[in-house]
């Protein structure tokens, strides 16, 4: 069984309907909302 394509098909098919989502990395310091670092390259 071919996994990889498998998963990639998947993959795929969330990306052609909008559900595939993709978070960023921040660091958010206590009482400082709504600021926040990135960490995204």
């Amino acid at each position: 069984m071919d996994y990889d394509r498998i998963f990639t098909q998947a993959i795929d098919r969330l990306h052609v309907e909008g559900r595939y989502r993709v978070f960023i990395d921040i660091l958010r310091n206590k009482g400082s909302f709504p600021n926040a670092r990135c960490f995204a390259g």
